[in-house]
């Protein structure tokens, strides 16, 4: 595994939002500096991020994450959806036999919101 994810990843208790999970992959390929030019931060910036210790708030720089490295917000079933309620749909989706739940199945295969769990 890599540096940068590992530290979110104990970070961020076990499971970082999907942005920090792509903004530490980015910073794995090409480093923090690299990461912090491509969403319009600093590298200080993105190492408080990752290590879930960044004082102001996370809105700005998830938008600048999603916008800039192409992190799909919008459910292809459901639409616009918070975080939590996709996590509740995802973990629904696999005990759920209906046509919607089939329809999620297939969509959080995919999704850059899966939770691996």
């Amino acid at each position: 595994m890599s540096a940068h994810l590992s530290k979110a990843e104990r970070a961020w208790k076990g499971t970082p939002p999907p942005f920090v999970v792509a903004l530490a992959e980015l910073a794995d390929r090409s480093g923090l500096a690299a990461a912090g030019a491509a969403i319009g931060y600093g590298k200080a910036a993105v190492s408080l991020v990752l290590s879930a210790r960044y004082g102001a708030g996370l809105g700005r720089i998830e938008a600048a994450v999603n916008e800039k490295l192409g992190i799909s917000t919008v459910c292809p079933v459901l639409g616009d959806i918070t975080e939590e309620r996709c996590a509740r749909e995802q973990a629904g989706a696999q005990r759920n036999r209906s046509l919607l739940g089939g329809m999620l199945r297939n969509a959080c295969r995919d999704c850059p919101r899966r939770n691996p769990s």
